[in-house]
């Protein structure tokens, strides 16, 4: 592969760095509401045993969201170590592959979750 800095300019689907960081925080805004929307319903059909004391579903929430986050950096981080190029396919892929999955175990148990 040849290094160069304008091997994608004549692609359509390249971006340049305004557009990048503008969608960037388009996305990062986008999924922090929908985070807050997702924490403000889970608080009305959390049962009040796990409402009170130190270790709520509030806390509980804010741990599996953090670890979330960090696990997340370290797939990326561990994508670009593999490829910086390609690395738009490294995620976009695995991401869909978990996007299936967690629909079709949504859908396998669906009638559980309805209780």
């Amino acid at each position: 592969l040849h290094e160069r800095d304008d091997y994608n300019a004549d692609s359509p689907w390249s971006v340049g760095p305004v557009r990048y960081i503008v969608g960037s925080l388009v996305a990062f805004g986008s999924i922090e509401a929908c985070e807050s929307f997702v924490a403000s319903l889970m608080s009305k059909v959390v049962p009040s045993s796990l409402a009170t004391g130190t270790f709520n579903s509030g806390l509980l929430t804010t741990m599996v969201g953090t670890s979330g986050r960090a696990v997340g950096d370290f797939f990326i981080a561990g994508m670009g170590f593999i490829s910086i190029r390609n690395l738009l396919n490294l995620l976009v892929f695995p991401a869909c592959g978990l996007l299936i999955f967690c629909i079709t175990m949504v859908r396998m148990n669906y009638r559980d979750l309805e209780a």
